[in-house]
């Protein structure tokens, strides 16, 4: 998820002996953001500003069944206009339901969990990304550390339809695995499958995260393998690889990753490098960034990325309510 709401304020609606929760919580971003091309265009900071409103629901049954449902508005600011390079140039419609967007969504999700495990539709993850970590911590106000062209986000495959998954996981101890499904309702093309599998243990006070998982729509598929760990001292180190077809053109395709981070109280400093292979067609970019928490859902921050084309460097605040 793009954004981390690190604080929230809640209502409580209560009718009977049934209980529903309903959450508010929101984020804005206020700073300087700057796009170079390399061409000349561009090349000036511009001010930046950003507010999402997320709504979370929740309830149980009698019988102990759990539901929700999340809703992700983003309705003004630089998400709610279409961009190029990064900066603004045009408008669009501010709630504008899609799947894999590159403009402002209504994002939404469902969910109903028990004893047999979480099932989960709407704008999720597949079970490829659900299964795999990014090589990136923190954040920047203009995602520079994550826009450059190495950079995965893990959702090729999300989003190749109308972007409703319907996604199933289940935990037992330090195991848990998911399987997704994403149809295509015109009826002509193959339901996009996924499967994911995620182990976590400690090894006297390392951390280690393992993800292992597959996508496949008919005519791409992706299969990949990330490690998470977390040391003494505040270190970190994240790697993950993915091979497979996976850009919709005939040949193969890789993308491998690697991330370093360092947390000390407030200040965290991160990152991260990434290269795609595709077909013998080699794309590679690298992004930093470091976040000092101010207190009270304040979060200062700076980001930087860049690889053959552009160079993006954001500085501002991340304000969580």
């Amino acid at each position: 998820m793009k954004k981390v709401l690190l604080a929230s304020t809640a209502l409580a609606l209560t009718a009977g002996m049934a209980a529903a929760e309903v959450s508010l919580s929101g984020y804005a971003e206020i700073g300087v953001a700057q796009v170079d091309n390399g061409d000349g265009t561009q090349d000036d900071l511009g001010f930046h500003s950003d507010i999402d409103v997320t709504f979370t629901l929740s309830g149980e049954t009698d019988g102990g069944l759990q539901f929700g449902a999340t809703i992700d508005l983003d309705e003004v600011g630089d998400d709610a206009t279409t961009t190029t390079g990064g900066l603004v140039t045009g408008g669009a419609d501010p709630i504008a339901s899609d799947g894999n967007p590159g403009g402002a969504t209504e994002e939404h999700s469902v969910f109903v969990k028990g004893d047999f495990g979480t099932i989960t539709m709407g704008d999720t993850d597949g079970a490829f990304d659900w299964a795999m970590t990014e090589v990136w911590w923190g954040s920047a106000i203009a995602d520079d550390h994550t826009a450059h062209a190495g950079a995965s986000g893990n959702n090729e495959l999300d989003g190749s339809y109308d972007g409703q998954v319907a996604r199933y996981d289940y935990s037992f101890g330090d195991f848990a695995f998911a399987l997704s499904a994403e149809l295509d309702d015109t009826g002509t093309g193959d339901t996009a499958l996924g499967a994911g599998i995620k182990y976590s243990m400690d090894l006297g006070g390392t951390s280690l995260g393992f993800g292992v998982g597959y996508q496949d729509n008919g005519t791409s598929d992706i299969a990949g393998i990330s490690v998470d760990a977390a040391f003494a001292g505040g270190l970190g180190a994240r790697v993950n690889y993915s091979t497979g077809d996976f850009d919709g053109t005939a040949g193969d395709d890789d993308h491998m990753a690697i991330g370093l981070s360092y947390t000390s109280g407030p200040l965290l400093v991160e990152a991260n490098y990434g290269e795609f292979d595709r077909n013998g067609t080699t794309t590679d970019g690298w992004g930093a960034a470091v976040n000092y928490d101010l207190g009270g859902g304040a979060v200062a921050m700076v980001g930087y990325g860049t690889d053959d084309t552009t160079d993006r460097f954001s500085a501002g605040l991340g304000l969580s309510f």
